[in-house]
């Protein structure tokens, strides 16, 4: 009877261990499934954000900015709902070159990233430069055209749009982890001249 007895201990034990192993295999896999797909949104958002920011922006002032203007940007005060633009009023460059010297600043005291678009006044299709985001502080000395343009002088739009800097699950532009809009667009009209390649320019 006794041995009987241990049989069935035996045999209850043996069935236990089957019931928990089979109740900790789909455990397993709900970790598992939980894991991937936490790596695979870290994945997508490290994607998302790498493509945002522009990589040629730099940190700080561009050259040539002068000490009184550095300090009149950090005296000044940037309202909440507001956003400064910075950019050269005038551009030279050489004939049959693309890259020009801009002078984009995203200034410090402002409160969203920019993205920077430039085309051609009379015709705003032919778009000339787009930028990443640039983050408050933030700026690109020279860009490089998408072409050259030809020797004169030509009316430039460059056009500053605001974003905010932390991204929302889908933005207001229909992006999935996308910045929403920083209200309206600001422009700036600006001159490229063109001179030909025989004749010294100099930025102004």
């Amino acid at each position: 009877m006794a041995a009987h007895s241990r049989g069935s201990l035996a045999t209850q034990s043996a069935e236990h261990q089957d019931t928990n192993t089979q109740e900790t295999r789909p455990r397993r896999r709900r970790v598992l499934a939980v894991m991937l797909a936490l790596l695979l949104a870290m994945a997508v958002v490290t994607i998302v954000l790498g493509t945002w920011k522009d990589p040629r922006a730099r940190k700080g002032y561009y050259e040539g900015k002068s000490e009184e203007e550095i300090q009149r940007d950090l005296d000044s005060q940037v309202d909440w709902y507001a956003m400064e633009i910075s950019v050269a009023g005038a551009m030279q460059m050489e004939e049959g070159q693309t890259q020009v010297e801009a002078r984009l600043e995203n200034v410090a005291n402002n409160h969203c990233d920019q993205k920077v678009r430039m085309f051609l006044t009379d015709n705003p299709s032919d778009v000339l430069f787009q930028s990443g985001a640039l983050s408050p502080g933030e700026y690109m000395q020279y860009v490089d055209l998408t072409h050259a343009l030809p020797v004169g002088r030509h009316d430039v739009t460059v056009e500053f749009q605001g974003y905010e800097q932390r991204p929302s699950f889908i933005s207001d532009e229909g992006h999935l982890l996308g910045h929403d809009r920083f209200g309206a667009s600001a422009a700036a009209e600006v001159t490229i001249d063109v001179l030909p390649s025989n004749v010294t320019y100099t930025q102004s």
